[in-house]
């Protein structure tokens, strides 16, 4: 009788975390939802962020490809970042814009992560702190992709993953 108490006990427990997930889930994409519905018509919504600017990339084409790209990397973390070289340690490159771009991978835990990720790539730390403010579902349900615009602005595009 006890195993079978704990049984449920474990079973509700689960069930509680999946709601919470589906939850937290519901949130991110209500909130992106929302970014896009206010967004500019170019659908892009830019933070003003200390003496740099945070731009969210929302265009659906984009979202698109990068989901194509996700789905191109072998082993995918939730993360993607355009960076200068592929060949040293993710610490060792700088970010940059996607054309001509090594398409990098990485994962993080939670999303206070990205800031050092971001700080190790030469972002400036209040935008890096930006990014874990205003990146609904980051480190958790949706994958992100980060590169340099050409006025140098970090942008964030959230990616569609075209595999589920």
């Amino acid at each position: 009788m006890a195993s079978k108490t704990e049984e449920n006990r474990e079973q509700v427990s689960d069930n509680q975390k999946e709601e919470e997930v589906k939850q937290m889930q519901d949130t991110a994409e209500q909130i992106l939802s929302n970014l896009l519905k206010n967004s500019s018509d170019q659908k892009e919504v830019h933070f003003n962020i200390g003496e740099g600017i945070l731009r969210l990339n929302l265009k659906t084409e984009d979202i698109m490809l990068w989901g194509e790209t996700l789905k191109n990397i072998s082993d995918p973390g939730n993360i993607l970042l355009a960076c200068e070289s592929s060949q040293v340690e993710l610490a060792e490159t700088k970010l940059t814009w996607i054309v001509g771009a090594a398409i990098r991978s990485t994962k993080i835990e939670k999303t206070s992560d990205i800031v050092n990720v971001l700080e190790s790539l030469d972002i400036p730390k209040d935008i890096a702190e930006g990014v874990s403010k205003h990146c609904p579902g980051l480190g958790a349900e949706i994958t992100w992709a980060f590169y340099l615009e050409r006025h140098g602005w970090l942008t964030a595009s959230p990616i569609i993953n075209t595999t589920k």
